[in-house]
């Protein structure tokens, strides 16, 4: 796991600059290559060969291809064999060099057969091209940047230069993230998950393909729930180094316990103890159950403190989750005691956790539009009586026309009346596919999960130099999630039901059925008591954007009237928490 960077130019100063800020994500090793057309850098985290042959950027024998590249590919053992059948001939014991020669036998087409997670630059010397590529799921993060007619990419938007992007900020207030290929800031774009970018030197265009994971539609599983998930938490086990796991008292991180278990395996175990929360409970005795090493840390107010300071000194993209802050600080746990952990992201997506998937499902189709209802968020009573009657007509409108967007988004939305919501609705319309075939799920899986869940996991645990790893977004898993029917996901009001039904005929009763808290801090314990002045500051520095998708009544009352400023501190928490984050990364 590592950070990489590069340009299509030659700037010593500006890879300096760009190692420097990328060094929290790979200290254990610096490389710089430039020929004078592209230059290409690594900070390495040592996971697989910690030798000096596993050293970045890497090149072929002949030095006519190099690569840079952060991931993990779990199948390079198989991968190796095939090639070395082919006559490659490996010098290293690295996963880097299995891509750098897949690359050389079958080019773009040898993403298909990796198995992990990656965001990579391949450097082709004789075609005179660059290539861009970030694995299915959005696992790990890839920034471009045009500079006039030459590229500039990195592993976190800081190494790169920002302005303020209209839609970016608009999706952000809406959702919470910016969704891709947009980031909060103009000129700088996500590389989409399973894209694959390629920039050419001579003529200085940018081409692009997407690789995604097929899947037959249709299709019933050879193999067992258990089997799958075994051979997937086997996979990421693989490492030269110590490998733990965050536990949470979830179904998700639960069922992985479980398949510790199964294989033998007893590493050390993290979870964080919020204030008013019982989940760190239920991760012990999941914990103790599954003979897992067991490691927790409570939040305290000065830990709180101390992950506010390093988070919005190296946030590189606003995310509205308070749960960024107990994420670092168990990844700061984690990191003194292992280098690699396994986490449970993406079984809710997968496998229909959510409790909105009840009402979304059924819903596949894009309406006529989103209902333009009056809005009066500077009103007390307005927010308190008006607004969720208005929302409720809302959802009947949608669920009427089958209309999944208009539903999902107002679901999902940190609020409907402080932003403009209609922009979003139509980015999500036109992203919807044309076959208007949408599982409930469809949007969580392209966006929530990739540019929030997975972006806030990468920059916790990188920010501590350790590598997460997500075994339910694994390839075979995903295509036998794929092939579930939808009573096997979600069935009696219950989501996740092959998942529970699985926990249910191996773990006590009283650790399954119950409602998780959620990894989620309460801010009026954590954030507002110590950080109403700076939340007067992020509304009068949004105020000055004059962003016209934003009430600007409802911001400039907050900042005038105390009671109203107290009320919606109480009401809409996560809302005025996407006004400080927004401050505190974009307005430094």
């Amino acid at each position: 796991m590592c950070g990489i960077f590069g340009f299509s130019f030659k700037d010593e100063k500006l890879a300096e600059t760009m190692a420097v800020a990328l060094r929290h994500r790979g200290p254990d090793d610096r490389g710089i290559f430039s020929d004078g057309e592209i230059t290409l850098g690594h900070q390495r985290l040592s996971i697989l060969d910690l030798s000096a042959a596993g050293h970045q950027p890497m090149s072929d024998n002949e030095g006519k291809i190099w690569i840079s590249y952060n991931g993990e590919i779990y199948n390079f053992k198989e991968l190796k064999k095939d090639l070395e059948k082919k006559g490659h001939v490996f010098k290293s014991q690295t996963d880097t060099e299995v891509i750098l020669q897949g690359y050389k036998e079958y080019r773009l087409d040898f993403f298909k057969k990796m198995r992990g997670m990656w965001a990579l630059a391949i450097y082709d010397v004789l075609k005179g091209e660059l290539v861009l590529a970030r694995d299915f799921f959005g696992i790990k993060p890839l920034y471009y940047t045009r500079r006039g007619k030459d590229l500039i990419f990195a592993s976190e938007i800081r190494a790169l230069d920002t302005k303020i992007s209209s839609f970016g900020a608009a999706s952000y207030f809406v959702l919470g993230y910016s969704p891709h290929p947009w980031t909060i800031f103009e000129n700088v774009k996500k590389v989409s998950p399973g894209e694959v970018l390629t920039f050419n030197l001579k003529n200085k265009s940018l081409s692009s393909r997407q690789i995604n994971l097929e899947t037959t539609e249709n299709a019933s599983n050879s193999r067992d729930f258990e089997s799958v998930m075994l051979e997937s938490v086997e996979q990421h086990l693989i490492a030269d180094v110590s490998v733990g796991i965050f536990l949470s008292g979830g179904a998700d991180s639960s069922l992985l316990a479980l398949m510790l278990k199964r294989l033998g395996k007893s590493p050390k175990a993290f979870t964080v103890r919020l204030a008013g929360k019982k989940d760190a409970d239920f991760a012990k005795s999941i914990a103790d159950f599954a003979g897992l090493d067991y490691r927790e840390i409570s939040m305290s107010e000065e830990d709180f403190e101390e992950m506010y300071s390093r988070l919005f000194e190296t946030l590189d993209e606003p995310i509205a989750d308070t749960a960024l802050f107990p994420t670092m600080l168990v990844a700061k746990e984690a990191s003194k005691h292992v280098k690699v952990v396994m986490t449970g992201e993406g079984g809710d997506e997968l496998f229909w956790g959510y409790e909105r998937y009840q009402n979304l499902l059924g819903l596949n189709q894009t309406g006529s539009g989103y209902p333009s209802f009056f809005s009066r968020p500077e009103n007390i009573f307005y927010l308190n009586y008006i607004k969720p009657i208005l929302r409720r007509l809302r959802l009947a409108y949608f669920k009427t026309g089958r209309n999944l967007p208009g539903s999902y988004l107002d679901y999902v939305a940190i609020d409907s009346d402080f932003c403009e919501k209609k922009e979003i609705y139509d980015h999500l319309a036109t992203r919807s596919p044309s076959e208007k075939k949408m599982p409930p799920s469809f949007f969580d899986e392209k966006f929530y999960l990739p540019d929030n869940l997975l972006k806030k996991t990468d920059f916790a645990t990188m920010s501590y130099s350790i590598e997460g790893r997500v075994p339910f977004l694994d390839r075979e898993v995903y295509k036998f999630a794929k092939n579930l029917a939808p009573s096997e996901k979600f069935a009696s009001g219950l989501g996740k039901k092959i998942v529970t039904d699985y926990l249910a005929s191996n773990l006590p009763k009283e650790l399954i059925f119950r409602k998780k808290e959620g990894f989620s801090l309460n801010p009026q314990i954590y954030i507002f008591k110590n950080h109403k002045a700076e939340i007067k500051e992020a509304i009068k520095y949004i105020l000055s954007l004059n962003l016209g998708f934003i009430s600007e009544r409802a911001l400039g009352r907050a900042l005038q009237d105390k009671a109203y400023f107290e009320f919606i501190l109480r009401k809409f928490p996560q809302t005025v928490f996407s006004w400080l984050a927004f401050y505190k990364v974009c307005g430094k």
